[in-house]
């Protein structure tokens, strides 16, 4: 089993989220030990072409960037997706 490590740049986006967020977040990497492996729980993860070893994890209204490192998973940034609405623009 593989450990998850986090950067400095990531642990302070986890603490920007609201308290519901992060829990939500934290479930979501923690099962990102066992990735690719999981199969109890699909996650959304897709594979970048642009950046390497570079993955997203998708949970909820967020993206999770990580890398795998020596097959431990290494979460490098956490990005807020907005929706499109008449008010973006």
């Amino acid at each position: 089993m593989a450990q998850v490590v986090w950067t400095g740049k990531a642990v302070k986006d986890l603490r920007k989220l609201p308290a519901n967020d992060q829990k939500a977040m934290q479930a979501s990497v923690n099962s990102l030990e066992d990735y690719p492996a999981t199969k109890s729980k699909p996650l959304d993860v897709i594979k970048l072409t642009d950046r390497g070893s570079a993955y997203r994890l998708r949970v909820g209204n967020y993206r999770v960037l990580f890398e795998l490192q020596k097959g431990e998973p290494v979460i490098i940034e956490i990005q807020r997706i907005l929706r499109c609405t008449s008010t973006t623009y």
